[in-house]
């Protein structure tokens, strides 16, 4: 096992360096935000402030904020006009990267500070140009707005939008949109400025379907496909939280070192923000994320440990530090096979550009990287979707298909998230092919390894792409390239530890113990079962009568006994008995009860000095902590007589001639309670004559409603099966029992035993 690890880690590593390059490669060539051709920021800043004299705002004293974006609100059906076009004309219209910089001025006809904000290409076209009240002032206005700018005003502020060769053509009616005659290809400028306090222009494409509600998002295929799936992978996991809390099977310690990081990294970026009240509602929303990710993250681990408690996991030891080998080899085959699948994703988004009729959904990477939706948090929700997924197949679907259903269910939990393409069939198999490489990574290596994967495949080409513009994005390389080493050095580190060192940190959540302790003793009892069965005696043969019996358990380990003993004068003695409760201490009253009749029985004996004695044996050894009730009789197969004696039995059924009665010997049951004498009942069983004896599970077996099944029943069925085999008699009292109870389980053990005289 150790020359395979070797050999593996090595081929995963250099897998994921080569996947990688090759994926950076294609995406530098095809995608738009990967294109070359971004200025420094003095370039933007500079630009900015132009645009600012032009449109007659005044900038507040200061530094205009200025940051990296990308269209992540991209349309499906804008980017299908794209399309035909190449990624760096697609980048020039504002696809790829936009340089977004704001600060606060005062707009014409305004009476304050405004945040005036500006998105432009890398060349420094203007793509959006947007200010507006902020929510804080919007609420201390009390909603009250200004009358609109004149319309000269906002022409001369869409002027500024135009690039060389363009004019500003017609408004439309509803005056949304200005036409931009002499844009390549077609575009337009719409328009919002319902005052004087909030305006904002941005080009569009000519006649995009996103206004109209024609994009793919909206289609049924993606509602059917898509969304669906997601909504419903979503209400799985509130279910299954419920249920595990409820069931006390849920360990929340992973999730919330997952969510605290997650957290982390959602708030790296507020400051970057334009103003106060947008840090705020990140901060909001980072929370929800994170205990949406402590949440999901608790339900798949917790879940897929529930039903396979031994699956491999070292995250507790890298939690704990006290990280060996194993967790070592988990941390970079992580890595490894994560860069594998970051080269995979890039070239899934890059490859998809030629293909024509297909394209990417949205950017391969989110700008700023660090915010409420970072390398993290993508992680800790793919890894945790993918333990769900192999979950619910392992607890619902035969073993040979668990790889093929998780890898559906997987496909269909990650295509919101992982890779977006359009149309939706090649979304769809996108996710699903990524779903079974992740699914292999869990199956195989754990989901540590399946964690870091994850992760890794966001943290790598964020890394790659902050390298490329490090006075853009120094804070980022940082995080995400030091991550990256940072696992890649704990891996190392752990390769060197003793094996030990894991072996002494390594324990179990509670939980985990618990199943294992209830699985341990749901074996031993299983095991005791099996002996209680192997003990009963198998039913004698004795001419001119017919035996038959059924001893039915309610659970692991039961209490109901019956045996058949010969004395050296041919008399056949007949033992039913029952011992109160269920489990190990009822077992061994059940044990001794059956060894002292086996040493007691003779033919110099009686039934009540046989009682009195097994009640003597009971009480010494201990067993007194439990009610025995036990019926002898002492049978002469050859003339039907018999002598019978009742410690607390429900009494024997006697059908002979028609006629039905109950044998009724009253007595104490054995164990407890004062000592007690017990009588002794001349019995007389004629030819044809069958006798039953019935523990009370038999009696006091209940239906839905709560009814018992009862005394009368028996009897009245017993006149009926006058002349039939004992085995039918057996069977027939089984079935109408049965039928009382319908659906419900039985309760109590429940044992028949019919003897006849033929």
């Amino acid at each position: 096992m150790r020359t395979k690890t070797t050999f593996r880690l090595p081929v995963a590593l250099l897998l994921g360096a080569l996947f990688l390059p090759a994926g950076l490669a294609l995406a530098r060539h095809w995608l738009p935000e990967w294109q070359p051709g971004l200025r420094d920021r003095s370039f933007y800043v500079q630009r900015y402030r132009e645009l600012a004299r032009r449109a007659g705002v005044r900038l507040s004293p200061g530094a205009p904020r200025s940051a990296l974006i990308v269209d992540t609100e991209r349309k499906d059906s804008r980017a299908k006009e794209w399309d035909h076009l190449g990624p760096d004309r697609v980048a020039a219209l504002g696809a790829g990267l936009r340089i977004k910089v704001s600060h606060p001025g005062t707009p014409p006809g305004a009476s304050g500070p405004l945040p005036f904000l500006v998105e432009m290409s890398p060349e420094g076209r203007p793509l959006v140009l947007r200010w507006s009240l902020s929510a804080a002032k919007a609420v201390r206005n009390n909603g009250r707005l200004s009358s609109p700018p004149p319309q000269e005003r906002v022409a001369t502020l869409a002027r500024l939008m135009l690039a060389p060769g363009e004019h500003l053509g017609r408004l439309s009616e509803d005056g949304s949109e200005y036409e931009l005659p002499g844009s390549d290809p077609p575009q337009e400028l719409t328009l919002q400025a319902p005052s004087t306090e909030i305006v904002v222009l941005e080009r569009e494409l000519s006649g995009n379907g996103s206004r109209s509600g024609d994009s793919d998002r909206d289609s049924l295929p993606f509602i059917l496909l898509v969304a669906l799936p997601h909504g419903l992978g979503i209400l799985t996991t509130v279910v299954l939280l419920l249920r595990l809390i409820s069931q006390r099977r849920i360990d929340y310690a992973n999730g919330l070192f997952l969510g605290a990081l997650s957290f982390a990294a959602s708030i790296a970026g507020v400051e970057s923000l334009s103003n106060w009240q947008e840090g705020l509602g990140q901060i909001v929303s980072a929370c929800f994320l994170s205990l949406w990710i402590v949440a999901s993250w608790s339900v798949g681990e917790s879940y897929l440990r529930s039903i396979r408690p031994g699956f491999a996991t070292v995250l507790d030891s890298l939690r704990l530090r006290r990280l060996g080998p194993r967790g070592g080899r988990a941390l970079l085959y992580g890595v490894g096979l994560g860069a594998l699948l970051a080269g995979l994703r890039l070239a899934t988004f890059s490859l998809t550009v030629p293909i024509p009729g297909v394209w990417p959904g949205e950017p391969s990477l989110r700008l700023p990287p660090l915010g409420q939706i970072n390398p993290f948090s993508h992680g800790a929700l793919l890894a945790s979707a993918m333990a769900l997924a192999l979950a619910l197949a392992l607890r619902y679907v035969p073993e040979r298909w668990v790889p093929w259903v998780a890898t559906g269910l997987g496909g269909l939990a990650l295509s919101l998230v992982f890779v977006s393409i359009v149309p939706v069939p090649a979304w769809l198999a996108a996710n699903v092919a990524m779903a079974g490489f992740l699914v292999w990574v869990l199956w195989r290596f754990g989901l540590t390894t399946t964690l870091v994967s994850a992760t890794a495949s966001y943290l790598l080409p964020v890394a790659a792409f902050s390298l490329l513009h490090l006075d853009w994005l120094p804070i980022p390389l940082v995080v995400t390239a030091g991550s990256s080493i940072a696992l890649i050095v704990l891996g190392w580190v752990g390769l060197r530890q003793p094996e030990q060192i894991e072996l002494e940190g390594r324990r179990a959540p509670a939980f985990i113990r618990r199943i294992e302790e209830e699985q341990r003793q749901h074996h031993e009892l299983s095991l005791l079962r099996g002996m209680q069965l192997g003990l009963l005696p198998q039913v004698p043969e004795v001419p001119g009568w017919e035996i038959a019996v059924r001893s039915l358990l309610a659970t692991e380990a039961g209490g109901d006994l019956y045996d058949f003993l010969d004395d050296e004068e041919g008399g056949l003695w007949i033992a039913a008995g029952d011992v109160a409760g269920h489990g190990y201490s009822c077992a061994i009253a059940q044990a001794m009860t059956a060894a002292s009749l086996a040493s007691l029985v003779n033919a110099s004996q009686t039934p009540p000095g046989i009682l009195q004695r097994v009640d003597r044996v009971l009480r010494r050894n201990g067993a007194h902590r439990h009610f025995t009730s036990l019926a002898l009789l002492r049978l002469d197969p050859r003339t039907g007589q018999g002598r019978f004696a009742n410690a607390g039995h429900p009494f024997p059924l006697l059908a002979a001639d028609g006629e039905v009665s109950e044998i009724a010997a009253a007595g104490l049951p054995l164990g407890q309670g004062p000592r007690r004498e017990y009588q002794e009942i001349p019995v007389a069983i004629p030819p044809g004559g069958v006798l039953v004896f019935c523990s009370d599970g038999l009696f006091e077996g209940t239906d839905w409603q709560g009814i018992p099944y009862g005394y009368d029943r028996p009897r009245d069925l017993l006149k009926t099966l006058d002349g039939k085999p004992a085995a039918e008699i057996l069977e027939a009292l089984l079935a109408d029992w049965r039928r009382h109870l319908g659906a419900q389980e039985q309760q109590d053990d429940t044992t028949v035993l019919v003897i006849r005289r033929t």
